[in-house]
């Protein structure tokens, strides 16, 4: 009898698993303020026991350039909210 095998039981398909958990993880953490306090202070539990010296140059990348990101996005939310920064009373 001939062995079965499993859909998505090779190797390659685990890195392509692991590789699209790390993109939903790195793509949630720039969006999501509190998922992203949760990945800075353990990030091994979010990234489901994967966690490796990558990951952790990864978020050390991250932690350095999303400040200067929610800068700009608060800007930007200001600019779209108030029509140019005017007449917003502080709310943006």
């Amino acid at each position: 009898m001939a062995k079965r095998v499993r859909r998505g039981s090779s190797p390659a398909s685990a890195r392509t698993r692991d590789t699209d958990l790390r993109r939903k993880i790195l793509a949630r953490a720039i969006v999501d303020p509190e998922f992203r306090r949760r990945l800075f202070k353990n990030p091994e539990a979010v990234f489901e026991g994967t966690f490796t010296k990558a990951d952790a140059a990864a978020l050390q990348r991250m932690k350095v350039t999303l400040p200067a990101l929610d800068d700009v996005v608060t800007s930007l939310a200001g600019e779209v909210l108030c029509g140019g920064g005017g007449g917003c009373g502080g709310l943006a």
